[in-house]
């Protein structure tokens, strides 16, 4: 299978460094206006380097591509892929703004593509054991953190290019807690804006909170901040009759009555998603994906539910 990537950034890089380990893979092309970049991704997972999507597809037979780009840049990048029938695997968060990522939905939907998207919390191998302790012990309210430092790219400080916090981070939470608990719907979203002397540029809100409702009237509490520069913490907590789970990007707490058990993850959530994806691909099945675009797109309008709110307050 002949594969491409448009973006070579440290995401692509993410996923190359599982998928070299894959057999019958072979990696044709990078896209990236960056050259340094280009230079730094040929050279390291082979392939040729391309500036456009465009100049890829006209020199390369590309069976399946994935796109690894700022959130501003999605739109024309998937279109032209699907033009061709090219299954993709797309980054979160599927857009910066709302429309887009509907535009792409509704144009994958028409070409019955497979589309899979990077929300790997999904798959990461302590959920299923989350999954069947909920079914014994159903999650009364859900708390959730993004509590981070501000990345490094210029465009995640702008609310235009990234979507801001909620959109191009604090996703993976709504994105967890809608995959263990089902379809959640906003209450209410609140956001402040602070002046920020190490980032005056900046545009996108530094602390934000959001209350949503699950199923059964089960609230979740979802908080962001990306003005930290010590300790960060990212989880998603569940709060059950007399236990509580905790789950972070290296594992899952139990917090029992009488004992608390800790499992950390034994396989790389990335490895597996995309091992889904190809063999999706393989059977033409879509239900094999962890995210499917149709499914991811609820988290993303979930996502712009709890921006949109907070704007009209600001």
């Amino acid at each position: 299978m002949k594969i491409a990537f448009v973006g070579a950034g440290w995401v692509a890089g993410r996923h190359l460094g599982t998928l070299v380990q894959e057999p019958g893979l072979e990696i044709v092309g990078h896209v990236s206006p960056i050259s340094q970049e280009l230079g730094t991704a040929t050279q390291r997972w082979g392939g040729q380097g391309y500036k456009t999507v465009q100049e890829l597809l006209k020199k390369e037979k590309v069976d399946a591509a994935w796109i690894t780009v700022p959130p501003a840049e999605h739109g024309e990048i998937e279109n032209a892929f699907l033009e061709k029938g090219i299954p993709l695997f797309i980054e979160k968060p599927l857009s910066a703004d709302r429309a887009t990522a509907e535009e792409i939905g509704r144009n994958i939907k028409a070409k019955g593509a497979i589309a899979a998207v990077g929300y790997h919390w999904r798959a990461m191998d302590t959920i299923p054991e989350v999954k069947g302790f909920l079914k014994k012990n159903p999650a009364r309210m859900v708390l959730a953190a993004w509590h981070d430092s501000t990345p490094p790219p210029q465009w995640w400080r702008h609310q235009d290019t990234s979507g801001g916090q909620i959109v191009e981070q604090a996703t993976h939470l709504f994105d967890l807690a809608r995959y263990l608990l089902g379809e959640a719907s906003l209450v209410e979203s609140l956001a402040q804006k602070n002046p920020r002397p190490a980032y005056p540029d900046a545009d996108v809100t530094d602390v934000s909170a959001a209350l949503v409702r699950f199923p059964k009237g089960v609230p979740g509490v979802f908080s962001a901040t990306c003005d930290l520069s010590g300790p960060v913490e990212i989880y998603v907590k569940l709060i059950c009759d007399g236990a509580m789970v905790t789950i972070t990007q290296q594992g899952t707490v139990f917090d029992l009555e009488n004992q608390k058990l800790e499992k950390r993850l034994s396989s790389d959530p990335f490895v597996t998603e995309n091992r889904a994806f190809l063999k999706a691909i393989q059977k033409n099945d879509p239900t094999l994906l962890y995210s499917s675009y149709e499914d991811a797109l609820k988290t993303h309008a979930l996502c712009h539910d709890v921006l949109e709110n907070y704007q009209k307050k600001m």
